[in-house]
């Protein structure tokens, strides 16, 4: 391995093939190509647009989620997206999610103590929205709401660890319920999780709210948010049902870090993909609406104003599943053989394939954004022959921004948001 070239180059310019797929850098101005040439075999688009989820509070009829008709309806519907998390005790709510289901949306379901809900009347709060129930989750973040919870006189974490197994047991021994996946409980703080032991028994799939902080998708990820996880929810994949960012700038009082709307439509698109690629089988984005036009916090994690008009996010959403989205039920994907050259720092993808063979690669930089753009020139070079090629931004439009004839490479600038590439093989 070289580590260093300046005891071998002196000044001037020099042609240098590379074999690694470690960065390298030199100390003379050189734009150095790394080529790595890879035969990668895709997933299928259905798999990642089936992994895009969103948090909604239908039952909040005092807050924006009142328009339910005229906004939340008609906006889902738009967005593309085919599943929301919600709870609560409220037939009006589930009424709602019947509605959306039929139309292709379906719903994993909180069941809180909170809100009235036990082991002895789970069932039936969930049988009010089949068949459109898609998984059932345990309690909320119950570690930093002990003083408000508690399970036949036990809190966090003894009433906690109790309630969801005999939540799980009453969901397993009813027909109506017994093939829905059943998700452990949320925690704040994963650290927490280590108190309530493991839950695999109790749950078949895991659950995490890895909240970046307003810092990159993915912050604290590998080393904290998911082995912690693990330490309640086993091996069992793992659903995030709650993380994104909040565009409240001008509240002085949050330890969470905002961000602008503009920040926001790089990092939700990128949140989403960074946990597809880490083997996330859902990410729900908190949330679909901002609840009130308030300065704080909690009122601005939407990717929808609170009068209803949607903020750049959404859009760049919409567009990446208007791009990617594909029939259900996809057959089993092929391979890709490509390399990338050029400027090839913090430079992340995802190679997508769609059922009529066509190939979708989706780049991005990891990196901290800004409003402004960043971006860096990428070249990637086709080995697989290929009968043409077109890119998309999808911040932008979901119409194609440049087309090709049969390329053997193609050179673009790769942005802090998606940019995708797709590859019609001959």
């Amino acid at each position: 391995m070289i580590e260093s070239i300046a005891a071998v180059f002196s000044a001037g310019t020099y042609a240098l093939q590379v074999f690694t797929g470690q960065p390298l850098s030199t100390d003379y101005g050189m734009t150095v190509a790394i080529a790595n040439t890879v035969r990668e075999r895709a997933k299928p688009a259905d798999t990642f647009i089936d992994s895009i989820g969103i948090a909604t509070h239908l039952r909040y009829i005092d807050t924006s989620y009142g328009r339910f008709e005229d906004v939340v309806e008609p906006r889902l519907r738009e967005l593309g997206i085919r599943h929301i998390r919600d709870g609560g005790n409220d037939p009006k709510m589930y009424a709602k999610m019947r509605r959306l289901g039929a139309q292709g949306i379906r719903s994993t379901l909180v069941m809180d103590p909170r809100d009235n809900i036990t082991p002895q009347n789970v069932v039936d709060q969930v049988k009010q929205a089949l068949p459109y129930v898609a998984g059932i989750e345990g309690p909320n973040e119950w570690d930093v709401n002990a003083e408000r919870m508690s399970y036949k006189g036990k809190s966090f974490p003894e009433g906690l660890r109790n309630y969801q197994a005999d939540m799980f047991r009453a969901l397993k021994s009813d027909r109506a319920t017994a093939n829905i996946p059943v998700l452990a409980p949320s925690m704040a703080q994963p650290e927490n999780g280590k108190k309530v032991g493991s839950l695999a028994a109790y749950s078949e799939l895991g659950n995490m709210h890895s909240y970046s902080g307003g810092r990159v998708p993915g912050q604290d990820f590998d080393w904290r948010w998911l082995p912690l996880t693990k330490q309640f929810s086993g091996d069992r994949p793992i659903i995030v049902t709650e993380t994104g960012y909040h565009n409240a700038i001008h509240d002085r009082v949050t330890t969470h870090k905002a961000v602008t709307e503009q920040v926001s439509a790089k990092y939700i698109p990128r949140t989403y993909l960074e946990f597809f690629n880490r083997g996330i089988k859902r990410t729900f984005i908190y949330e679909l609406m901002d609840q009130r036009p308030a300065p704080d916090q909690e009122n601005n994690f939407g990717i929808i104003r609170a009068d209803g008009t949607p903020k750049p996010a959404f859009y760049a959403v919409r567009n990446l599943i208007r791009i990617l989205n594909d029939q259900s039920g996809s057959s089993a994907p092929g391979s890709l053989s490509y390399y990338f050259s050029g400027n090839v720092k913090d430079l992340r993808h995802t190679l997508l394939q769609k059922r009529n063979g066509d190939f979708y690669l989706v780049m991005w930089l990891n990196t901290e954004s800004t409003d402004a753009i960043k971006t860096q020139r990428v070249t990637v070079n086709l080995l697989t022959p290929t009968k043409a090629a077109a890119t998309f931004l999808p911040n932008r439009s979901s119409s194609a921004t440049a087309t090709f004839s049969a390329p053997r490479r193609v050179t673009m600038d790769v942005p802090d948001a998606p940019i995708i590439l797709k590859v019609v093989p001959k």
